[in-house]
């Protein structure tokens, strides 16, 4: 490779080099513009369409050195015909997001026009409100009904369901003092399971009293019996205690019980 080349070649790279260092600079100090990132967020919750922020936004990168910049000036920036910017101006100044508003020039004694956003702050507070609202509802809603589960609450259906059961298993209307049995039992956290199970065993007992279901429902809950499984694991559990201790004691009756002699046993002797 001859030297000419070898210079040329380093100049480019140094070249590259400058021109890209230029565009750092250029980057890092042609300015920022601060955008809350809220309104990024929320833009679309207010109908905005990203054209519309979009201008927004080109409307804030100018605010510090013009307050009012052209329609022409913000078309060219957007890559859009001035008759759609012009629109989209017309638009939010329309639903009062944007405002033109006069002031005061002191130091040239003249007075300016340049682009507000209070409308635009205002209907973002707003939303933000009704957020804010929502979301406390919520947590007391939540609250409520954990403090309802807490206390031994239930849902309208669910009574109304074993009411349902039970008159047509017992084949008439419930009456009032039945109807307080299985609120109180719904309020003591008994599963409309049992309460079920326990009517099912009551009328195969031929025993119908609620007060019978309820001592059922009593025994169930000391053995801390949550399911029917469980109340059907805990009965055969129970017969093969009692078919154990049969079983031992007629052993032990075998045992303890001497022979009797056989009356003929010297008959013959």
């Amino acid at each position: 490779m001859s030297y000419e080349v070898l210079v040329r070649k380093c100049a480019s790279a140094m070249n590259k080099v400058n021109v890209y260092g230029s565009f750092t600079q250029t980057l890092l100090f042609s300015g920022t513009v601060s955008i809350p990132k809220y309104l990024l967020n929320h833009y679309a919750d207010l109908g905005l369409s990203n054209m519309e922020i979009l201008l927004i936004i080109h409307i804030l990168s100018e605010l510090d050195s013009n307050p009012n910049p052209s329609v022409q000036l913000l078309a060219q920036r957007m890559k859009i015909t001035d008759t759609e910017a012009d629109a989209i101006i017309s638009k939010l100044i329309e639903r009062k997001l944007l405002t033109m508003e006069q002031h005061w020039n002191r130091a040239e004694q003249c007075w300016y026009t340049c682009y507000s956003f209070v409308g635009l702050i205002e209907e973002l507070a707003e939303h933000w409100a009704i957020a804010q609202m929502k979301q406390y509802e919520e947590e007391i809603s939540q609250r409520d009904n954990q403090a309802a589960a807490d206390n031994g609450s239930f849902s309208e259906s669910e009574l109304q369901k074993l009411v349902t059961t039970f008159e047509q298993e017992l084949g008439r209307p419930l009456t009032g003092l039945e109807c307080e049995h299985l609120t109180a039992w719904l309020a003591a956290h008994h599963s409309e399971e049992l309460i079920v199970e326990a009517l099912r065993r009551g009328v195969s007992a031929g025993i119908r009293n609620f007060r019978y279901l309820d001592s059922i429902l009593r025994e169930w809950e000391k053995k801390n019996l949550r399911t029917r499984a469980e109340v059907e694991a805990d009965d055969a559990n129970f017969q093969l205690r009692q078919q154990k201790k049969n079983t031992a004691k007629t052993s032990q009756d075998k045992k303890t019980t001497p022979d009797k002699p056989d009356k003929y046993e010297n008959f013959y002797l």
